[in-house]
């Protein structure tokens, strides 16, 4: 009998680029049911954008793309999204370009 669960991880190696890399998100395969990688790095980044630099909350973004994923997209399978920050915030890239 043929297992729909699959017992090996998607396990991908990079090098984290201090100046650019803003944050890693993590997530079920539940979320990419719905969503290509760039949608969900996009939701999440323009989410983090507008909270204040030092008050961005990865958890509150987290929940908002599950449920994004769940309300807009109409996803009933389990989904679990996990943001890992890697700076003291993320800006706009507006914001970059100012000098």
């Amino acid at each position: 009998m043929k297992s729909f669960v699959l017992c090996e991880p998607e396990i991908r190696v990079t090098t984290i680029d201090p100046e650019q890399d803003e944050f890693i998100l993590l997530a079920s395969d539940g979320l990419f049911d719905r969503f290509t990688s760039q949608e969900c790095v996009n939701l999440a980044r323009d989410k983090l954008c507008t909270m204040p630099v030092m008050e961005q909350d990865v958890n509150a973004v987290a929940r908002s793309v599950v449920l994004e994923s769940i309300n807009a997209r109409v996803n009933s399978d389990n989904t679990t999204v996990i943001i890992v920050s890697l700076n003291a915030g993320v800006v706009s890239y507006e914001q970059m370009l100012v000098p």
